[in-house]
């Protein structure tokens, strides 16, 4: 099959993906990319080459690590919910190892809609945007809308599913991003073991690109996004085996 990478981290976005990447930037037997998101999975450059142009990909990767013994890796959270891109990672590397970060989705789709305005990348209200995400999206279609997924990106049991469809249990591995800002060392563990490298005493990471506290997320808009995820965060659980703490929903 050729060389590979050994791992991604492919979701979600404000799911803490950036604060995991720097700590694994840390492991001296882990070798990231060199760049977090390459997205070449998702956004694939069109040179007309078949089959895929792996050269491409392969060009932000340092080799030469891997041959001594580091598992190389790299974290583009959008692949759980990008149509296709999983499969195209399928194709790539059946066996590659894939880490999962799931927050809290009602806190990710506020956290998104906050960096979102913070970059102003958004000039709508939380509460408008929210509403009409689905209509807005259209304009899009019959592709997926990388823009205004605020709250679609926060369904998170159809994802799981595709996962499981395409990858064994044993090359999956699912964290509460909670838990990762919480008691990241903890969490690490279970990364390490997980990538078959030796446990390392990581140094405190900063919570990467959290969006500004500028306000708070307004009741109504809460009890609007409980009610949308409430089902689908349900399932995510049972799929899981996950208590609902410390999720609101």
């Amino acid at each position: 099959m050729g060389r590979r990478i050994d791992f991604m981290i492919g979701g979600v976005q404000k799911g803490g993906t950036t604060s995991l990447d720097a700590y694994l930037r840390q492991h001296p037997g882990i070798a990231m990319a060199k760049k977090k998101e390459v997205h070449f999975f998702d956004k694939r450059p069109r040179t007309y080459i078949r089959p895929f142009d792996y050269w491409l990909y392969h060009r932000q990767f340092r080799w030469e690590e891997q041959a001594s013994g580091a598992k190389l890796g790299e974290a583009t959270p959008i692949l759980t919910w990008w149509a296709g891109a999983l499969e195209r990672l399928w194709l790539y590397n059946p066996d590659i190892r894939i880490i999962t970060l799931l927050r809290d989705p009602v806190q990710r789709a506020w956290s998104h809609y906050r960096m979102d305005q913070s970059l102003e990348r958004e000039a709508e209200t939380f509460s408008r945007v929210i509403r009409t995400e689905c209509e807005r999206a259209r304009r899009a279609l019959p592709r997926q809308d990388r823009v205004r997924s605020k709250v679609a990106r926060g369904f998170y049991a159809h994802q799981l599913r595709n996962l499981k469809r395409l990858f064994p249990e044993e090359q999956l591995l699912f964290l509460r991003s909670e838990d990762l800002f919480a008691a990241p060392q903890a969490e690490l563990d279970k990364v390490t073991d997980f990538l078959g490298v030796e446990r390392f005493a990581f140094e405190k990471e900063p919570q990467h690109n959290s969006a500004p506290a500028f306000s708070e997320m307004a009741p109504e808009d809460r009890r609007f996004l409980e009610d949308a995820y409430r089902f689908d965060a349900q399932e995510t659980r049972r799929l899981l085996g996950w208590e609902k703490e410390p999720w609101s929903i």
